[in-house]
């Protein structure tokens, strides 16, 4: 077999680069099924959601969403819906490849929509899923109720004594690298808040 290309060497750098950076290094919890999407994807499907329904969503207030969504997903299924790493920050769990993409809005609502760039065209473009019904469905019921809250109150909730983002932020032990908060310590939490 001959020795990989310069080509090829910059196609297979492109391509890791981009699972790392919509969250495939993440590894999956033993107990839970896998849909992958990418979570710009679900992002950007969040928001055509919300436009759908006409309500603004600012940034904080859709890392709030995803998470809401992923972790009842996970919770009542054993879907990981993304492979996206959560981490836990002052305001909350937070997608960062999510946080990125819209950074630049603020506190204002978002109006784009998130973006990659695809080693296959060598161009950016804009994150898509194809969300099956079934888990579109999940998606709908769990977020209908919450996209009409503020950014603040999801963010309260959020922060409820004893769920995985007050476990992770709160950490006692010795260190918690990348303040990430995994499917394990959100299936804990929920299980012990019962």
């Amino acid at each position: 077999m001959p020795a990989p290309s310069r080509a090829d060497n910059r196609a297979l750098v492109c391509a890791l680069f981009t699972l790392h950076k919509v969250g495939m290094s993440v590894p999956p919890s033993a107990k839970s099924d896998q849909r992958g999407y990418s979570v710009r994807g679900l992002a950007n499907w969040i928001l055509d959601y919300a436009d759908e329904l006409g309500l603004p969503i600012t940034n904080m207030a859709l890392n709030k969403l995803l998470y809401f969504a992923y972790e009842e997903s996970l919770a009542r299924s054993g879907v990981l819906i993304t492979n996206a790493k959560i981490e836990a920050w002052e305001h909350g769990p937070v997608f960062r490849e999510v946080y990125q993409a819209f950074k630049d809005n603020g506190d204002r609502p978002i109006r784009s929509r998130a973006s990659f760039f695809s080693p296959a065209t060598m161009q950016v473009e804009t994150s898509t899923v194809s969300i099956s019904p079934a888990d579109a469905s999940v998606l709908k019921t769990v977020l209908a109720p919450l996209m009409p809250l503020s950014a603040a109150s999801l963010r309260h909730r959020s922060h409820i004594e004893g769920g995985a983002w007050h476990r992770v932020w709160w950490y006692q032990g010795h260190a918690n690298p990348g303040m990430e908060i995994t499917p394990d310590q959100i299936l804990s939490s929920r299980s012990n808040a019962r």
